[in-house]
């Protein structure tokens, strides 16, 4: 009886600290962290050097700039906001578990958990710039997202919007095996459609006088679409004729911020809290239409490979 209360004991309350492992890579994490790991995998963030798109755009990361930040050292390494370097081994693995949860010593992991299991062997220590805007700032304002985080507003429609910062939209609560609970490491964002369709209402009519389109960001604390300057959100209408046949979709406009050499274009996104709209010309016989916004992760991908996110008929 009393050897089975010690182990009872031994399990409940393990008492010493379990050995101290060397962090050398991120694939010892993956291990005592199989939740955490897969949602990780699943993620852009794991995908962000092998991303085909992406080593296209960068001409296979002849610029250097874009590879700082798909495959970076320890962010924490750098201070709050500063542009992070690119590290020489295990390119492959992205942006993984050391990038954001490295600490500068090696001597642990960082965490935003107040309370961590420090007796863990890979002896986590609770850093509160974890969970600040500064911490993702590093990367993700080189484009300025965080900038336009800053500057938008509190709330819109009577409904917080801005948030503490980014973790509360793109690292939910998600409880995993055990009961365990946590933030979630999928990263949910410009690559998940039902994050996407979430961050704005897209509305169109035809009123008796003239047919319109709408689109309202009303949950991306941010300019939409933000970050990536390949992304854009294109709204397109088509028109059918008193025959039946629908005609061709056709362009009607862009949100996008282009590339520094496209000095004919103009930064169109949509920054948060803020709505576009446009009155549309209906063809003569026109018996309907339909509008649609569509989503491409690189500025050339035909519709086919593009993501709809919202579809409203126009009947007059």
């Amino acid at each position: 009886m009393a050897g089975g209360v010690a182990v009872l004991i031994a399990v409940v309350d393990p008492g010493g600290a379990a050995e101290a492992i060397p962090l050398l890579s991120s694939r010892s994490c993956l291990e005592c962290h199989p939740g955490v790991a897969a949602e990780w995998q699943a993620s852009h963030h794991a995908f962000a050097f092998e991303n085909p798109e992406v080593r296209k755009l960068s001409n296979e990361f002849a610029n250097e700039e874009c590879l700082a930040c798909h495959a970076p050292r320890p962010v924490l390494a750098f201070a709050p906001g500063e542009r992070v370097l690119a590290r020489g081994a295990e390119r492959g693995l992205g942006v993984d578990c050391l990038a954001c949860h490295g600490l500068p010593d090696g001597d642990g992991v960082a965490t935003a958990n107040p309370d961590p299991r420090s007796g863990a062997p890979c002896r986590p220590r609770t850093v509160p710039r974890m969970a600040s805007v500064e911490h993702c700032a590093s990367c993700h304002n080189q484009h300025g997202t965080v900038d336009q985080w800053r500057a938008a507003p509190a709330e819109f429609g009577g409904s917080a919007l801005r948030g503490e910062g980014c973790l509360h939209c793109h690292m939910p609560e998600q409880r995993r095996s055990g009961g365990r609970v946590g933030a979630d490491h999928a990263f949910r964002a410009a690559h998940d459609v039902a994050a996407l369709q979430a961050a704005v209402e897209f509305d169109g009519g035809w009123d008796p006088a003239q047919a319109w389109v709408e689109v309202r960001n009303v949950a991306a604390a941010h300019n939409f679409p933000t970050d990536e300057r390949s992304r854009a959100a294109d709204v397109q209408v088509r028109w059918r004729g008193e025959d039946g046949a629908w005609g061709e979709w056709q362009h009607v406009w862009r949100l996008r911020d282009p590339y520094r050499d496209e000095v004919e274009l103009t930064n169109t996104q949509l920054p948060a809290g803020e709505t576009w709209r446009e009155l549309l010309p209906v063809p003569e016989g026109s018996r309907e239409g339909e509008v649609r916004l569509m989503y491409r992760t690189n500025p050339f991908q035909p519709d086919a490979e593009a993501a709809e996110l919202h579809r409203v008929p126009l009947r007059p």
